[in-house]
Order: C-alpha cells, then sequence, then structure tokens
C-alpha cells in the first residue's frame, strides 16, 4: 500500500473508533459527605455510597429520590434494575435487598459453609450469588436455594496475592467481572475461568453500557464490547472520581459533588 494511502487509512481506523458526544451540563449537586462509591441501574436512575454509610437516589434531572442511612456503609451495592437493590456487608458477612424506596425486604447471614472468609459478595441472576473468598482467593457460585456452591475456582496466581487489592465484584451479560488495583478488570467466564484482562492500573471503577464495558482513564472513557472485544473511546470535558454513562445521561462524581450532563450525539 502507499504511504499515503496508508496513513489515511490508519487515520480512519482512529477516527472510527473514537466517538464524540456533545456533553451539555444541566445541574451541579453538592454532598455533605465523602463519596465512596457510585453507580447507575438499568432505567438510568444514580446511586452514590457515602463514607458513613447513606445512599442516596437521583433521577436523571439531579433530584433526590430515595435516601437510606446505614452505618457502616455497605461493602457492595448494586442497584439492578431498581426494583430489586442488593447490598453486602463484609463486616458482619451479611447480604440484604431493599426496595426502590429502600425498605428491607430481606436480610440473611451469609453461611460459613459455603465461603471461609468472604471478601466481596454480589448476585448472580435472580436468586444465585458469586463470593470472592479470601481464605483461598477463590471463585465460589452459591445456589441459593440449596445452599450450596457449584463452581469453585481458584484465581490467584499467586499465593501471597494481596486480597485487598481485590475492590469490586459483578456479574453481567453471563460473564463475572472483578476489579484489581494494580491489574484492571479481570473477566471471568460463568464457570470462573479467566478469559481476558482489561484496562490497566489504579481504576476506581467500571460499569456497563448495553454490551459494553467501561471505564475511565484520564480525560477518556474507554469501551470494551464483551462479545466481538471492539474498542472505542468517549473524550470527557472533565474528570471524576467515578464516571458513570447512561443512553441518555453522563454523571461525574468528584468527592463531594455530583456533575448531571445531557448527551447527544
Amino acid at each position: 500500500m502507499e504511504p499515503m494511502k496508508c496513513c489515511v487509512w490508519k487515520l480512519c481506523l482512529i477516527l472510527l473508533s473514537t466517538t464524540v458526544v456533545a456533553q451539555k451540563k444541566i445541574t451541579t449537586q453538592s454532598i455533605n459527605e465523602s463519596i465512596t462509591y457510585a453507580t447507575v441501574d438499568r432505567p438510568g436512575d444514580l446511586y452514590i455510597v457515602t463514607a458513613s454509610g447513606q445512599i442516596q437516589k437521583f433521577d436523571k434531572d439531579g433530584k433526590v429520590t430515595s435516601v437510606y442511612k446505614n452505618n457502616p456503609a455497605p461493602t457492595q451495592f448494586d442497584p439492578r434494575d431498581g426494583s430489586r437493590l442488593f447490598a453486602y456487608f463484609r463486616s458482619d458477612q451479611h447480604f440484604a435487598f431493599l426496595n426502590p424506596s429502600f425498605d428491607v425486604t430481606s436480610s440473611n447471614k451469609l453461611d460459613a459453609a459455603v465461603a471461609i472468609d468472604p471478601w466481596l459478595m454480589c448476585v448472580s441472576g435472580d436468586h444465585n450469588f458469586w463470593v470472592l473468598d479470601a481464605a483461598d482467593i477463590s471463585l465460589k457460585k452459591i445456589d441459593a436455594a440449596t445452599g450450596t456452591v457449584t463452581v469453585d475456582a481458584k484465581i490467584s496466581e499467586k499465593p501471597v496475592d494481596d486480597i485487598s487489592s481485590y475492590v469490586h465484584l459483578r456479574e453481567y451479560q453471563g460473564f463475572v467481572f472483578l476489579l484489581h488495583k494494580k491489574k484492571g478488570v479481570l473477566i471471568f467466564s460463568g464457570l470462573g475461568r479467566l478469559l481476558k484482562v482489561v484496562g490497566e492500573n489504579d481504576l476506581s471503577h467500571f460499569n456497563f453500557l448495553g454490551e459494553e464495558l467501561y471505564f475511565q482513564t484520564g480525560n477518556t472513557l474507554n469501551f470494551f464490547n464483551l462479545f466481538t472485544a471492539e474498542t472505542r473511546e468517549m473524550p470527557l470535558k472533565q474528570t471524576g472520581q467515578f464516571v458513570l454513562l447512561t443512553d441518555e445521561r453522563l454523571f461525574i462524581i468528584q468527592k463531594n459533588s455530583i456533575d448531571f450532563f445531557e448527551i447527544s450525539p
């Protein structure tokens, strides 16, 4: 291929992998406490968790619609589809489900027979669970109906791997995702087999939009398609401690504030 044509082709590839989205700020909300975690549910509402254990829910326009208070803060929180919210508390190894108004609908202690030292826990489907067991650094899938372990997969390549490096666990689209401070996002199959590592060290969070996993690096939102392995990037007007995206909104969360952006192609 001629040098000029080759350069043009490479430029086209770069342009195709970069998504430019208009980002118009619509409001900013100040938070009195430090924000330790943030996520969105499938309908597009935003949730933040504060250091004191408070969970606040915002609609897409920045209005607070529900508040939950608990001490300590949940170790893991997943609003899922917004109708049945999940929270796991490592301090006493119990998990709870909440309704959209943050009323606790069920609360259970995790049985020590299925995991010796539960570090992280998330929902699998509607009724089962994944647990990261710090005792042997393994992923265990638990059948909630029978209380039995159906998958037990050791994930650490090094016996001395520090369990505190694993900070977030979630199932999505049949895959299991585990955030490691020094490695990035570890992607496992439904049988606990490591498939791929995406991202880089020092990632603070990740989330999903449709078939894509996304995470922030610098002033860029990076996307990885779970089924085609295609990647793309979206430039950001500003960075944040957490950056979350829905079909209609971009939320940029700092330590004590949230910026709400309306987005359009």
